[in-house]
This record gives structure tokens, C-alpha cells and sequence, in this order.
């Protein structure tokens, strides 16, 4: 690892690469959702074989606060696409009211227990939703298809983990975007509690996009931190990377300008970037500093070298 403070070379960032961040604690977080969902199922099914009658699907769904999420895990349809499909319901005059925008999932649930009409058609949907003739023309069949909840067999305790498990995915990758940020904030709070120097998060008039990290304010930011924590590859890479390039040149030419001496860091890490090299080399070449979670040790020096002398103030 590096010892003193400087900018990585691409080789050294490359080779410093975590691929896959372990947090204990998240993995017990997710086991615990698993465990919620797996006593659901045991609640739900009835001498070793699921309840699926009409009626008592309707009933669970109105009773159980988490029944809609099991149902649709047991099914492995996203909750996003599922929403697309309440949408279309609602627009077809399926489900009563009209339609004037998107309900959240915590809105649909309350309208299955205020609404028993509401409450069947949903039941309806999730359990044969798949034979219904109507929606066919409007849902392909990718999707269509996960509407069967009452053809699912009894299955193992060991193959409903892995199916909940897998259902969270988006979840577990979420959070752990936001662990890893957890580790810059907090060497952030350490150096805070040292030096009496604050930091925030937000929009900037500086960099006019929103950053993860401000040192000291976002007013006046004198070392901006932007982070990218990616295990696998998405869309939403391209986007990161832009806005990071983005804000490198705008604090270029701040400097430029106003002969200051502001500084950007890229923290990128995780097995994603390694698989968009150039993008990653980009991101390496266009920052001031460059971190990962095995050279965040170089943070506090970065603070030191390049926050003003007057901002900083050790603890007596």
C-alpha cells in the first residue's frame, strides 16, 4: 500500500482494487430480512402446503404488513415492475380511481386494506395473473409469466432462502454503496474531532452538481470528494463517471481563475470499475487525488497538505 501522500498512478489503483467489500454487519442485516420473510412463508403456509384459495390469499394480504413484499419475492417479481403493472391496472380501470401518477408500494398497501375490491384484484393478479387474456396485450411475457403464485410447489426451507436472499439484491447492493461511503465519513468525523473541521454533502455553487463529500462547506469547499463503490457493472456507471469528469474541470478551472488550489478526490472502487477499464483510467487520469478503500489511509493527509492553514484548528 502506499505510504506517503500522492497521486496513484493507474497502476497503482488498479492493483489496490477491492472487488467484493465485506461488511459483516450488512450480512447479518440481510439475514435477518431473509429470517423475517422465511417465518412469514411458515405463518402463510398450512400443513406443509401453501394456502393459495382465493379467499385467504385476499385476507393475508389485508392482515400481514409484509405480505405483499413475500408474495412478491416468492414470485421474484421486482417491486418496480410490479408498480408498472398496478399503473397499467389502474389506467385500464381495473382498480378504481384513475390514474394521475405512480402509487409507492407503501400506497398500494394501503389501498389493498382500505379497498377489498382493490385488495381481490391484486390477489387476482398475483395468484392467475399470468392466464388473464387482457393483460397479455399489454405485458410481455417475461414479466406475465411471474404471476403464477398459485402454481409454486412446496419448496425446501433452503431454496425459499435463496430465493428471498436473491430477491434483495438491490437492497443489499444499495447499502452497501452506503457502508462503503461510511468508511470516508468516518475518517471525515475522525479529522473533525482532531482539527475542528466540519464537512456537508449536497449541491455546490462551485462544482453546481451534488457531491458526496465537502470539505469544509459546500459554500467553500476546499477538498471535494466524489465516490463510486460499483461490485458489478450497470448503467448508472457512465453517469457517475461524467459527473466525476464534470466536477474535476470545473475546480480546474476554478483554480485557474482565482489562483487557488482546491482539490478533487476520486474514490472508486469495487470489482464493476475493473470491469469498465477505460472508464476507470478516466477516473484515475481526471482528479487531483485518487482513493479506494485500501489507500484511504491518504485522507488525512490530503486534508492536511491542502485545506487552509487557518480552517485547521487541533483540539487542545
Amino acid at each position: 500500500m502506499p505510504t506517503h501522500l500522492h497521486k496513484l498512478t493507474f497502476e497503482e489503483a488498479w492493483d489496490t482494487m477491492t472487488i467484493f467489500f465485506v461488511d459483516e454487519s450488512l450480512e447479518t442485516e440481510i439475514d435477518r430480512q431473509v429470517d423475517e420473510y422465511l417465518e412469514i412463508s411458515r405463518r402463510f403456509r398450512s400443513e406443509g402446503q401453501p394456502s393459495l384459495e382465493f379467499t385467504n390469499l385476499v385476507s393475508f394480504l389485508i392482515e400481514e404488513p409484509l405480505g405483499l413484499d413475500f408474495i412478491l419475492r416468492e414470485i421474484e417479481l421486482s417491486e418496480e415492475k410490479f408498480l408498472r403493472i398496478i399503473s397499467l391496472l389502474r389506467r385500464l380501470g381495473r382498480i378504481a380511481g384513475g390514474f394521475d401518477g405512480e402509487w409507492s408500494l407503501q400506497k398500494v398497501k394501503r389501498e389493498i386494506i382500505q379497498n377489498r375490491a382493490t385488495a381481490e384484484t391484486i390477489a387476482q393478479l398475483l395468484l392467475r395473473g399470468c392466464y388473464d387474456v387482457e393483460l397479455s396485450q399489454y405485458i410481455p411475457r417475461y414479466y406475465l409469466e411471474t404471476l403464477n403464485f398459485a402454481e409454486i410447489t412446496q419448496d425446501s426451507l433452503k431454496a425459499r432462502r435463496t430465493r428471498y436472499k436473491r430477491s434483495l439484491i438491490g437492497t443489499y447492493s444499495s447499502r452497501k454503496g452506503h457502508r462503503v461511503e461510511g468508511l470516508i465519513e468516518k475518517r471525515l468525523l475522525s479529522f473533525g474531532e482532531k482539527f475542528q473541521v466540519g464537512y456537508e454533502k449536497g449541491r455546490s455553487r462551485l462544482v453546481e452538481t451534488d457531491l458526496d463529500f465537502a470539505v469544509p462547506s459546500l459554500d467553500d469547499p476546499w477538498v471535494i470528494i466524489m465516490c463510486s463503490f460499483q461490485e458489478t457493472t450497470s448503467s448508472g456507471q457512465s453517469t457517475k463517471a461524467r459527473d466525476m469528469l464534470t466536477a474535476y474541470e470545473r475546480i480546474h478551472r476554478f483554480n485557474v481563475r482565482y489562483n487557488e488550489k482546491r482539490v478533487f478526490v476520486n474514490f472508486v472502487d469495487g470489482g464493476g470499475w475493473l470491469a469498465r477499464k477505460r472508464d476507470f483510467e478516466r477516473l484515475v487520469e481526471n482528479c487531483h487525488y485518487f482513493l479506494n478503500i485500501n489507500t484511504l489511509n491518504m485522507l488525512e493527509h490530503i486534508l492536511l497538505t491542502h485545506l487552509p492553514k487557518p480552517l485547521i484548528s487541533p483540539k487542545p
